[in-house]
């Protein structure tokens, strides 16, 4: 676990893909697995139209769930998987998915505002 400066833990916010090869245009019923891995786990996480984002409290903890999750669809069978990952790893404060959001949300109002629209 990672600790900040001020005494702080640190978090990571993860980005993931897990793409199963050679099963079809539908891909779904292939990632469930990997979200109830996530899930067993206590894994906070969000699942978008392209990936899966989550935090963790350090790099090897993340890299460890996406390793299970991984895992798990081959568990259904498939045979190939391309595992995509982004680790977005501040060490200068804490962040979380949702203070990403809202910190975005915050300057485009800010921008709107200033623009008059």
């Amino acid at each position: 676990m990672g600790i900040l400066s001020n005494g702080e833990e640190r978090m990571v916010v993860v980005e993931f893909s897990i793409i199963p090869l050679g099963v079809g245009t539908s891909v779904s019923k292939f990632i469930v697995p990997a979200l109830k891995e996530m899930e067993k786990r206590n894994i906070k996480y969000e699942v978008t139209s392209m990936c899966t984002i989550f935090e963790a409290n350090s790099v090897k903890e993340a890299l460890e769930v996406i390793a299970a999750a991984h895992e798990a669809v081959f568990k259904t069978g498939v045979n190939r998987i391309v595992t995509m990952i982004k680790i977005d790893d501040r060490r200068d404060k804490k962040i979380s998915m949702k203070g990403k959001v809202e910190s975005l949300l915050s300057h485009l109002k800010k921008n709107r505002d200033e623009c008059g629209d």
